[in-house]
C-alpha cells in the first residue's frame, strides 16, 4: 500500500481497515506494509524494512497518550504495536534534546526482532531485562548499591524448593509454589512491601482480610498465617547463607536509584533515565520490577507495556494488569492522578495461526479460566479467523518411530518439551530442532510437535490433571494444585508457537496423558457436545504425508538460530546448541556457505569456553598456542564477516595478552569493528 508522506510511520486516516485480507498460502491474515514514495531509494537497501500497516484497533493503541497498557493473546500483534509506537514517538519527539528510547524484554530473540524491525538510530537501545539490571548494578549505581550479588548465592524456585522447602517442610500441606509465589508477588515483590522500612510486608498486613483483596491474593486467611511463618524461616536461611533472590537485587537497585537521583541527579538523568521505555512480555515481572521501569522512564506517561497473563510462565509471578496501575498510583502520588495508566487496551486479530491451532489453544484457556479464574484476564474467545487443520495426536508412539518421522517426513519440524527435558530428547531423537517451551517463548514455527508434555508432569499431579481434563474436580482445585495453573499456561504457550501444523506426541501411558488424548480427540472440552467437534484428531505416524520445508525456510530458521548464538545474554553451551540447530538447517537447505560460516562460529565459541576455564597464570608455551589458535579463529571470523562473534572472542582474549598486544588489537581490529557495528 503506497501512501504519500515523509515518514515510515503512516499517519494517514484509516479507511476500510476493519477488513482483513487472507493470505491464501499461509491461511492466516495477510500482513500488509505501508510504503511511501520517499522510501523508493530505501527499498534497494538490504537493511530496510517497511512499517506494518495497522488495523483500527492497532492504530488506536499506537497513538494513545500517556502510559499505555496493551493486552493481547499470542500472535495478535502486540510486538508490532511496540515497533510502531517506537517509530511514532521518535517522529513526534526525536527532535528534542537528549530524547532517548529503550526497549526491554526477557528474550534476546525479541530484542533482536524489534531491533531489526525498528532499525538502529541515535538515542535508542535494546536490551534484555537481566542485562539491564546487571548494567545498572555494575556502572551507574555501583557507588550507591548495597549488597553483593554473586551468582553462586542466587536462589531461584528450583533451589528454594530443593535446598530449603523440601528439606525443612517435607510433610507440609502448603505447596512450595504457593509459598514462593507469595514471597515474590506479595511479601517481597509488592509495592506495599517496598513502602515499608524493611522492604518486607508485615504479617499483620498479609493476613488482614481487607488489605489484599480476594481477587489479588487467592490464598485463604488460614493458609496465609502458615505461609508467613515459612517466609520468616526462609529469610533466616537466606541471611545465614548470605544468599539473595531476585527481589533482593531489584530492591537494592531501586534504593540505589532513589539515592542516585538525589545525590547524582545529573548522572542519573544522563545514564539511567529514558524519555520512553517499551516492555514486551510484561506479565513476567513483579511489581518491584515494574516500579524499576517507572523509575527508568522518569515516571508515568513514559511507558508502553505489552503482555498476556495467559503466557505468564515464570515461577512465582502472579500477574494482573491492575498491579501495574497500582504501581502507577504510587509513582504519580496524590497530585498527579491524571498520569495513572488507563485500563489495558486490547488487540484481538491473530496474525500467526489458523483456527485449528487457535481453537485448541482456546480449549486450554477455557480450563485456565474455569479452574483458575484469576490466572489471566478473559478476552474474546480465542477462535481463529480462518479454517485450518486440527492438531494431530500420536498416542503411544515409539521414540524410534518419532525419530524416523522427524528425519524422513518432518525434518524442519520443531519439537517442544518441558525445558528440563530438552537436551535429553535432542539426543534420543537425533533431532537438532528441540526446544524447551520457556526457551521457545516469543518464537514461532511452521510445524510443531509437543512431546510428552503430559507424561512428564510430576507424578503427584498426574491424577489431578486427569480429573481436571475429565471434569471431575471441585471448586477448591486452585488452592490444592497451584502448579497446574503454570502447566496450563505452558501448554497454551507451546500450542501458540505453531503457525500451520501442530501435533501432540505421548510416548508412554500416563494418567494425565491418556486423559489429555481423550479430552483432545472427543468433544469433552465443551458443554455443547452435540454441536461441536473435537479439538484434535488421532494420527498414525506411518500414514503421515511428507511435510518438508523449502530450502529458503530452512535457511530462515538456521539464520535465526545463528543470530541467537551471538547474543551476549546466553551461556556458551546454549550458543553451541543454537549453532548445532543452525548447521543442521543449513545442511538441509544445501547451503554450504552458511554451513561453513556456522562452523567457524562454533570454533570461536569452543575457544571462548576454553578461555573461560583458565583460572591460573598461563605458561609461555601455552600462551603462544592460545595466541596462534585465536589468530586463526579471528581470521576466519573476519573472512566470514562474523563481527559480533569477533567482539565476543576479543573481549575474552584481550585481558590475558600483554599491554602492547592489547593496544595493537584495539587499533587494528577492535576499534574498526566497533565503528562498523555502530553504523
Amino acid at each position: 500500500e503506497m501512501e504519500s508522506g515523509n515518514y515510515k510511520y503512516s499517519d494517514s486516516p484509516s479507511q476500510g481497515k476493519k477488513e482483513i485480507l487472507l493470505d491464501a498460502l499461509g491461511n492466516v491474515p495477510l500482513k500488509l506494509y505501508d510504503v511511501n514514495f520517499d522510501n523508493v531509494d530505501d527499498i534497494a537497501k538490504k537493511s530496510w524494512t517497511p512499517q506494518m500497516h495497522l488495523t483500527d484497533e492497532e492504530r488506536e493503541v499506537v497513538e494513545a497518550k500517556g502510559t499505555v497498557l496493551l493486552l493481547g493473546r499470542s500472535g495478535t500483534g502486540k510486538t508490532i504495536c511496540i515497533c510502531n509506537r517506537i517509530e511514532y514517538d521518535r517522529q513526534r519527539l526525536g527532535h528534542k534534546p537528549n530524547f532517548s528510547q529503550l526497549f526491554v524484554s526477557r528474550s534476546s530473540q525479541l530484542c533482536r526482532y524489534v531491533k531489526d524491525a525498528v532499525g538502529s538510530f541515535e538515542g535508542i537501545s535494546f536490551t534484555t531485562f537481566d542485562k539491564l539490571v546487571s548494567h545498572l548494578i555494575e556502572s551507574p549505581l555501583s557507588q550507591v548499591i548495597n549488597g553483593n550479588f554473586r551468582p553462586r548465592q542466587y536462589v531461584n524456585f528450583a533451589r528454594f524448593n530443593q535446598d530449603f522447602y523440601t528439606e525443612r517442610y517435607p510433610q507440609e500441606n502448603v505447596s512450595a509454589l504457593i509459598v514462593w509465589k507469595s514471597i515474590r508477588t506479595f511479601l517481597k515483590g509488592s509495592i506495599e512491601a517496598f513502602q515499608t522500612s524493611t522492604g518486607l510486608l508485615s504479617k499483620e498486613y498479609f493476613i488482614h482480610p481487607k488489605k489484599l483483596g480476594k481477587n489479588r491474593c487467592k490464598i485463604s486467611l488460614e493458609m496465609r498465617d502458615i505461609v508467613y511463618d515459612i517466609f520468616l524461616q526462609y529469610q533466616l536461611w537466606m541471611n545465614e547463607g548470605h544468599l539473595w533472590d531476585d527481589c533482593d537485587r531489584i530492591l537494592a537497585v531501586l534504593k540505589g536509584m532513589q539515592d542516585a537521583k538525589k545525590s547524582h541527579s545529573s548522572a542519573y538523568d544522563e545514564q539511567i533515565k529514558k524519555s520512553k521505555l517499551y516492555v514486551d512480555e510484561v506479565q513476567d515481572y513483579t511489581q518491584l520490577e515494574i516500579l524499576m521501569f517507572f523509575y527508568i522512564g522518569g515516571g508515568p506517561g513514559a511507558l508502553f507495556l505489552a503482555g498476556d497473563p495467559a503466557q505468564s510462565v515464570v515461577e512465582g509471578t502472579d500477574f494482573r494488569f491492575e498491579e501495574v496501575r497500582s504501581v502507577g498510583y504510587f509513582v504519580a502520588g496524590s497530585e498527579r492522578r491524571h498520569l495513572i495508566p488507563e485500563k489495558p487496551k486490547t488487540v484481538n486479530v491473530n496474525f500467526r495461526s489458523h483456527a485449528g491451532v487457535l481453537n485448541c489453544a482456546g480449549g486450554f484457556l477455557d480450563l485456565l479460566f474455569g479452574y483458575f479464574p484469576g490466572g489471566a484476564k478473559q478476552l474474546k474467545k480465542d477462535f481463529g479467523l480462518f479454517k485450518g487443520a486440527r492438531p494431530g495426536v500420536f498416542h503411544h508412539v515409539q521414540v524410534q518411530q518419532l525419530s524416523t518421522l522427524l528425519r524422513e517426513k518432518m525434518p524442519g519440524a520443531v519439537v517442544l518439551t518441558h525445558d528440563e527435558s530438552a537436551s535429553r530428547w535432542k539426543k534420543m531423537l537425533g533431532h537438532k530442532l528441540v526446544y524447551g517451551i520457556r526457551e521457545a517463548k516469543g518464537l514461532e514455527f511452521k510445524s510443531v510437535v509437543i512431546l510428552d508434555f503430559f507424561a512428564e508432569i510430576p507424578s503427584s499431579l498426574q491424577k489431578p490433571w486427569r480429573n481436571l481434563l475429565l471434569n471431575r474436580e471441585g471448586s477448591d482445585f486452585e488452592l490444592r494444585y497451584p502448579l497446574v495453573e503454570t502447566h496450563l499456561k505452558l501448554v497454551y504457550t507451546a500450542v501458540t508457537r505453531c503457525i500451520e501444523q501442530l501435533f501432540f506426541a505421548e510416548t508412554s501411558s500416563s494418567a494425565a496423558g491418556d486423559a489429555a488424548v481423550r479430552w483432545l480427540t472427543t468433544n469433552m472440552h465443551t458443554k455443547d457436545q452435540a454441536n461441536s467437534e473435537s479439538l484434535a484428531t488421532i494420527n498414525n505416524v506411518r500414514e503421515l504425508e511428507s511435510m518438508t520445508m523449502s530450502n529458503d525456510e530452512f535457511c530462515v530458521v538456521g539464520i535465526d538460530n545463528a543470530e541467537l548464538a551471538e547474543s551476549s545474554d546466553i551461556k556458551l553451551h546454549q550458543a553451541r546448541s543454537y549453532l548445532d540447530r543452525a548447521i543442521y538447517c543449513f545442511h538441509e537447505a544445501q547451503n554450504s556457505e552458511l554451513v561453513a560460516k556456522a562452523q567457524v562460529q562454533v570454533q570461536s565459541v569452543q575457544l571462548r569456553e576454553k578461555l573461560i576455564r583458565i583460572d591460573s597464570p598461563i605458561a609461555k608455551d601455552a600462551m603462544e598456542m592460545i595466541e596462534r589458535e585465536a589468530t586463526q579463529v579471528l581470521k576466519s571470523l573476519l573472512r566470514e564477516n562474523l563481527l559480533m562473534e569477533c567482539m565476543n572472542l576479543l573481549s575474552l582474549i584481550a585481558p590475558i595478552l600483554s599491554s602492547y598486544t592489547q593496544q595493537k588489537l584495539d587499533d587494528c581490529i577492535t576499534s574498526r569493528i566497533q565503528h562498523v557495528l555502530s553504523e
